[in-house]
Order: structure tokens, then C-alpha cells, then sequence
């Protein structure tokens, strides 16, 4: 007989200590998960900003540090061109502005960059979560922290480190959204995040409407009546994201209306000149991009690896692979059937990986699916992926190939293990001659029997977790690898092709380019508010010295003297006539030649006004700021 103070531990009081420690496991989880970018930060030594191929992401960070400078001094300037369209991507800058707000020059890049990944990180988490588990949910998070075309991303301040984040948290969230559990919050998360990626950048737009077409597409397929809801809510959601976005705009970066601008920038884009300088005719600089092939190969890996039962799909995964080829398809035609650089600008290709992650996160939980159940095996997934990625940090070396035959040979090895590990499931369910697969080899009763299985199980668990390494592995290879020469086509973009970089994201160092990115970021500081509206300034540099990101800043080519330095040419003298700039901002890494550049504008009325010499680590920046006396006050145009 059992005393009054010793009862039984039944069904009932089980649940009760569950129901107890859940709070503190969802607590721990959620934690886990918040940390996980700065603990992969450390673990994985991902790169902290990337290098500059173009002055683009400089041209965003003025608009980030100080917009008024902008606004103030080349409204006018910039209109017949739609040079102002990098202040209208207010679904990047305004983030981005109050991060730097808030905690100053480089503390508020890295907040954003932190910002950026949780939206990425945490719906791919919950998705993954929901269909397979949490550990599935944590190799997510690892696909996507240790994607060499994500990290590169977001390291500059070009709004595609905005738009692969809301991208790919929309498509989730979406996705999330057809699993029934808290629908409408989801929905309503998707369509948010994706109206900021729609107004951070012209491929936003496209990626955006292609994810909420295929939404509605599975829906009518799944629960045709879920359509007629669903679509006008996210029209809504979209509505109401635009004018939030509107308003902030105009109180963080001074603009409200920035539909305008970016379809003046979209007419003046579509101009055959301009056309010419940013898109290549001849598609044969393709074939010597290995990184393009991984789009393929992970929409070919997921449909090889879901094909058997695509009538009993999860909704989620079948949106996710849908809205990856469609993506993909979307950007092919666009390179190679119409006339924008959708494939060979990686600035704007990398806004694809978003969704590719997602659907190569599904592909390996898919294929690993029977490892989430065993306690042991389990994190065999995550841990792949992240042996993946830090064994290729301890040599980062990869040679530069194309496609053909390393590259194709690499693209294929997901498809092949897609196939093997589709077959070897089929052959562990489907009778054959009255046995199971597991069964078919005839094991003798007892202990041996058991042995046996045990090896046999084993071996099936080896073989999911080199399936899954060797996946995560040729992808990798292809992401970082460098591309092969093609400079002697013809037909290639005026402008060139810029190398992607994408080797040094895992285990690179970015300690220079961090250097340069404060001192560039000095420069609004030093050059002061404008007096007057249209008070415009130049700049003038030596043109063979890495001064890429400091002149990128205030528009580099657009607002700059020709290579003479320092001597005038006449098309600078042309130039000068033609913009009457009140200040010229003398830029130099050396200093050399600032006496002669401030004589050879002497009848101009030049007058040095101040100098400094701005340093951090390894970067050196010497800078005049001269103003012209024979432009003072002057207007380049009316201003409206």
C-alpha cells in the first residue's frame, strides 16, 4: 500500500512535467535561433563585408549616411537620367538608415546585416521545423548562414542583401501559410516582406510577383477557395507595406514619393544605349560561370527527390519548388530571351539564392528524413552541412572552371543522389517477391538477427548522411568557383561582367575592406551640408589608384573630372561649364599632386576651404574640398 505522500507517476503527471519544461525548451529554441547568426559569424569566420567590384554600393551607402546631401545637391542634375533612382529603394535604405541612426557608421551595417539574416533565418527555420522537425529546421539555418552567394550579399550596402532576406523569409512564410497553423499571420508576413523586396530593387519586383503567382497558383491547385481570399488580403498587405514605406521614407530619407523615381529609372534602364552598357548579346560568357549552374541542379534535386510522391507533397514544398523554377525560368528569359542582366550582374543574380537555399534546405531534409527520428542521428544533417563549410575554410582555393566538364559533373551530383537515395527509399517500402527490402536478405532469429539489422540500418544511415555532404559539398565548389576567361567575346555588356568573389566569403578576411568602408563613409562629414539647393559637387582623382569605394560614394563617373590628373583636359573644362559646381572634392591615397590639381583650376577662383587625411587601419584617404568661386551660387538647372 502506497503512502499518502508517494503517488504514482501516471499519464497525467508526464504531461504536467512536459507541459512544465516546454516553455523552457521553446525559450532555449528561440534563442538558438536568435544567436545563430553571430554564432555562425565566429564558427564558420563568414566575411564581414565583401569587396567592391562596382561604385554602386557606394552610391547606396550616401543615401544611408546622409540623403538630404543628395537630394539637396543633384535633384536637379540627375533628373534626365534617373541617377536618383538608388535613393528610391526605400525597402533597403530605410532599414538600413535607422540602424545607422541608432548605432552609428559600422555598428548600425552590421545590426542590418543581423536584421537581415533573422528574416531569412527564422521563417526558413519555422518551415523546415513544421515539416521535418527541429533539427531540420537548425540544417535550414546552416544552409543558409554558409551560402557563399548569401554572405557576398550581404556585405555590401547594394539592396540585394535586402532583397535575397525578404525573398526568401516571404516565399517561407508563404509556405508556412498553406500548413493551416496561424494562416493569415504567415500570409500576411509573406506579403509584407515581399512588398519590401518589390521597393528595395528592380529584381525584387520580379521575384516578388513570381513567389505570389505561384502562391495562388497552389492555392487554386490545393483549396481553390483559399485563392479568392487570399489574394485580395495580400493586395492589401501590399498596399498597405507601400504607404508605411511611403511615410517612413519621407522622415528617414527626406522622399516620400518613390514610385516615381523607379519608374523613371525603369524607362531610362530600357533606353538601347543603355542596354548596350549593361547587357551582353552574345550569351556565350555563360558557359564560363560555374556558379549559375546551382540553380538548376537544386530545382533538378528537388523534383527527382519529391517526384515519387508529388500527389501527396506537402503543399509548403511543393510551393517552394515551384516558386524556385519559376524563379529560375524567369531569370533566363530575362538574360537570355530579353534585354536585362537578370544572370551576368551578380548583383542582381544573387537575389535568386533566396529561394534556392530554401528549396536545396527541403531537397537535403527530404533525402535525410529518416535520420531525424533517431536521437543519435539526427544532427547528422546540420553537422554535414557545417563540416561542409568548414572543411573547404581550411583550404579556400578553388580553380576556376566552366561548365563543361567540371562544372556539369558537379551540377549532376545532387541529381544523382537525389535518385539514389529516391530508389534506395522505394526499395525500403515496396513489397518484392512477398518481402520488404529490409527483409530480403535472410538473417538467422536471436541476437544475430538483430546484429545484423542494426549494421544494415547503420549503413542506410551512412549512406543519407555521404548523400547529404556530397550535395551541400559540389554545390559549394560551384558557388565559389572563379570564372574561366571570356573577355575576348564580342557582344559582351560595354560596362564588362564583374567578378563575383564569392571564394572568400567562408574563412576570408575582411579587415581592409572594413577599413575602407569607415573611411569612405568620413567623407559626407568632411564635405559638409550643401548652402543651397543645387550647390553641386565633382571630384577629381587619380584614376589608377583603388578609389572605387570612397568616389562611389558621390556617384563616382557621373560627378567626376577625367583621368588627367592633375591637369585639365578640355572635355573637364567641358564638364565644368556644363554642371558650374560650387566645391570640387580632391581625393588621392598618396596626397601626390593636390598643388598643381588647386593651380590648374586657377581660373575658376579655386579656394581651399579645408583638408584632412582620414585613416583607419590600413586605409589611407588624403582630401581637399575646394570651392569655386566662379560657380558660387550657381544652379546647374531650375529646381523644382
Amino acid at each position: 500500500m502506497l503512502s499518502q505522500d508517494r503517488r504514482p507517476v501516471g499519464p497525467t503527471s508526464a504531461a504536467q512535467q512536459l507541459a512544465t519544461r516546454r516553455p523552457l525548451l521553446i525559450g532555449l529554441e528561440s534563442l538558438a535561433v536568435a544567436v545563430s547568426p553571430v554564432v555562425a559569424y565566429f564558427v564558420l569566420r563568414l566575411r564581414a563585408m565583401a569587396p567592391v567590384e562596382l561604385p554602386d554600393p557606394s552610391m547606396h551607402t550616401i543615401y544611408i549616411l546622409d540623403p538630404s546631401q543628395m537630394f539637396t545637391r543633384y535633384a536637379a542634375a540627375f533628373a534626365a537620367t534617373a541617377r536618383m533612382r538608388e535613393g528610391a529603394q526605400a525597402g533597403f535604405l530605410v532599414l538600413a538608415r535607422l540602424c545607422y541612426l541608432a548605432f552609428g557608421v559600422l555598428p548600425g551595417f552590421f545590426v542590418t546585416r543581423y536584421v537581415l539574416a533573422l528574416l531569412a533565418v527564422v521563417p526558413a527555420y519555422l518551415l523546415l521545423r513544421r515539416l521535418y522537425g527541429a533539427p531540420a529546421g537548425f540544417m535550414a539555418i546552416a544552409v543558409l548562414l554558409s551560402c557563399p552567394v548569401v554572405i557576398t550579399a550581404w556585405g555590401t550596402d547594394y539592396p540585394d542583401s535586402a532583397v535575397v532576406s525578404y525573398v526568401a523569409g516571404g516565399v517561407a512564410c508563404l509556405a508556412l501559410s498553406l500548413q493551416g497553423r496561424h494562416r493569415r499571420a504567415f500570409l500576411i508576413s509573406g506579403g509584407f516582406l515581399l512588398t519590401l523586396a518589390v521597393w528595395s530593387h528592380g529584381m525584387g519586383i520580379m521575384l516578388a510577383a513570381t513567389a505570389g503567382l505561384c502562391y495562388l497558383a497552389v492555392c487554386v491547385y490545393l483549396t481553390p477557395r483559399r485563392a479568392l481570399l487570399d489574394g485580395p488580403l495580400l493586395g492589401l498587405v501590399a498596399l498597405a507595406t507601400t504607404f508605411g514605406l511611403m511615410v517612413a521614407s519621407r522622415y528617414v530619407l527626406g522622399q516620400f514619393n518613390f514610385i516615381t523615381p523607379t519608374i523613371a529609372a525603369a524607362r531610362f534602364l530600357d533606353r538601347p544605349d543603355q542596354v548596350r552598357q549593361w547587357h551582353s548579346s552574345n550569351w556565350r560568357w555563360a558557359p564560363h560561370v560555374a556558379y549559375l549552374l546551382v540553380p538548376p541542379s537544386v530545382v533538378v534535386g528537388f523534383f527527382i527527390t519529391f517526384a515519387r510522391r508529388l500527389k501527396k507533397i506537402e503543399g509548403a514544398a511543393l510551393y517552394v519548388g515551384i516558386c524556385a523554377f519559376a524563379q529560375l525560368a524567369l531569370f533566363s528569359y530575362l538574360q537570355f530571351g530579353y534585354h536585362v542582366q537578370a544572370l551576368e550582374m551578380h548583383f542582381f543574380s544573387s537575389t535568386l539564392w533566396g529561394v534556392v537555399c530554401l528549396a536545396l534546405a527541403l531537397l537535403l531534409a527530404e533525402m535525410a528524413k529518416n535520420l531525424f527520428p533517431h536521437r543519435l542521428w539526427r544532427l547528422a544533417p546540420f553537422g554535414g552541412v557545417l563540416a561542409v563549410a568548414l572543411l573547404y575554410e581550411t583550404d579556400p582555393h578553388v580553380p576556376a572552371f566552366g561548365w563543361l566538364p567540371t562544372g556539369a559533373l558537379l551540377a549532376g551530383v545532387p541529381a544523382v543522389f537525389a535518385a539514389f537515395m529516391t530508389l534506395l527509399s522505394r526499395l525500403r517500402s515496396e513489397p518484392r517477391r512477398g518481402a520488404h527490402f529490409a527483409d530480403r536478405v535472410a538473417v538467422p532469429p536471436g541476437q544475430a538477427g538483430d546484429v545484423a539489422r542494426h549494421r544494415r540500418l547503420i549503413g542506410l544511415r551512412a549512406a543519407v548522411t555521404v548523400s547529404l555532404v556530397a550535395t551541400t559539398g559540389s554545390l559549394l565548389v560551384l558557388n565559389v568557383a572563379p570564372s574561366t576567361p571570356f573577355s575576348g567575346l564580342k557582344g559582351l555588356a560595354a560596362e564588362g561582367i564583374p567578378a563575383s568573389n564569392y571564394a572568400g566569403a567562408l574563412g576570408g578576411s575582411a579587415a581592409t575592406i572594413v577599413d575602407w568602408y569607415a573611411v569612405s563613409s568620413s567623407l559626407p562629414a568632411f564635405v559638409g551640408e550643401p548652402t543651397y539647393k543645387g550647390e553641386q559637387l565633382l571630384m577629381w582623382f587619380p584614376w589608377d589608384q583603388p578609389l572605387l569605394e570612397p568616389v562611389g560614394i558621390f556617384h563616382e563617373g557621373f560627378n567626376s573630372l577625367g583621368p588627367g590628373f592633375p591637369v585639365l583636359s578640355d572635355s573637364d573644362r567641358h564638364k565644368l561649364a556644363q554642371r558650374r559646381p560650387a566645391e570640387l572634392l580632391l581625393l588621392s591615397i598618396t596626397g601626390a599632386g593636390f598643388g598643381t590639381a588647386l593651380r590648374a583650376l586657377g581660373t575658376y577662383r579655386p579656394e581651399l576651404v579645408r583638408s584632412t587625411v582620414l585613416r583607419r587601419g590600413s586605409a589611407v584617404l588624403y582630401a581637399w574640398l575646394v570651392v569655386l568661386r566662379s560657380f558660387t551660387g550657381a544652379s546647374f538647372a531650375p529646381v523644382n
